[in-house]
């Protein structure tokens, strides 16, 4: 056997040797199983914080939800609600019963859950993101002026405007009069003062929230979308709107007060809400209250 027939053969054993611990190592590089960045927890364990995950990317039991609109929802556990947002959640959120939802925790304006991916029988599909949706501004108890004092709105009437201006400021630049109150019916409508032509066929910058009293109807003005989607829900739920209102402007001339505008009866004037109550927490009713 030569020098040279032998070198080569080691040569050729080195190669044969170097290209298998390669080949092992690609293969070992490829075959770990990456590891899943969402933290499997209880809807409830991730409302309140007690689990921990970069990123803050969880993976949760598709929750029960109270309420859906949109892309956005409320999911409950118990006395907790929890905002959820996802595309086209109002058309997909009953399918996902049964399902593992991955989900990412965001805080603000208000703290919610976004659907990022859905696990069925232990395949993951993405879910398509979500860029648009309405988010209420809410808040607890500690940072609302429950002090605020009481008055029945609800006693006003179109005939007398003395009364309406008793929940107004006494000079023009004078500081909001806030005031709480219960307001059992109000109502999403086409706005009043809108011409005929686009009465039967409004669009949705035509419409508007109304507060309707027995004598006496307000036009609920500054109202932020999620304070329009919260009202919706109230709306939707039968339930009525309480919180602190500040009464911004009056009719002043009584032939335009005694008009009627068919359910909406007498037009007084504008009401903007500063916060209502829903739950245990308080929603911001128009930008700046909170």
């Amino acid at each position: 056997m030569s020098v040279v027939s032998s070198a080569r053969r080691w040569a050729l054993l080195l190669m044969v040797l170097l290209g298998g611990v390669t080949l092992a190592g690609l293969m070992g590089c490829g075959g770990e199983k990456e590891a899943d960045p969402y933290v499997y927890a209880s809807l409830r364990s991730v409302i309140e914080g007690d689990t921990l995950s970069n990123d803050f990317l969880f993976e949760i039991d598709a929750p029960r939800f109270d309420y859906v609109r949109g892309n956005t929802g409320i999911a409950r556990d118990g006395n907790l609600l929890e905002f959820m947002v996802g595309t086209n959640l109002e058309g997909q959120y009953r399918s996902y019963s049964g399902t593992l939802l991955g989900v990412q925790k965001f805080f603000t304006p208000t703290q919610y859950l976004m659907i990022k991916r859905v696990k069925r029988a232990g395949v993951v599909q993405p879910v398509d993101s979500c860029t648009s949706f309405v988010m209420p501004k809410v808040r607890h108890a500690n940072v609302v002026d429950l002090q605020t004092p009481g008055a029945n709105l609800a006693e006003l009437s179109w005939q007398r405007t003395s009364r309406i201006k008793d929940f107004m400021p006494q000079e023009e630049g004078g500081e909001d009069i806030a005031v709480q109150s219960g307001i059992e019916n109000f109502v999403y409508a086409p706005r009043h003062d809108l011409p005929d032509s686009v009465q039967a066929n409004p669009g949705p910058t035509d419409m508007s929230w109304y507060a309707v009293f027995p004598e006496a109807t307000f036009q609920i003005v500054e109202v932020t979308p999620g304070a329009d989607y919260m009202l919706h829900l109230l709306k939707d739920k039968g339930l009525p709107l309480v919180g602190s209102f500040t009464i911004t402007s009056v009719v002043e001339h009584l032939r335009d007060r005694r008009r009627e505008y068919g359910d909406l009866g007498h037009i007084v004037g504008t009401l903007k809400i500063n916060w209502f109550r829903y739950a245990n927490s308080f929603v911001e009713g128009h930008a700046g209250v909170f």
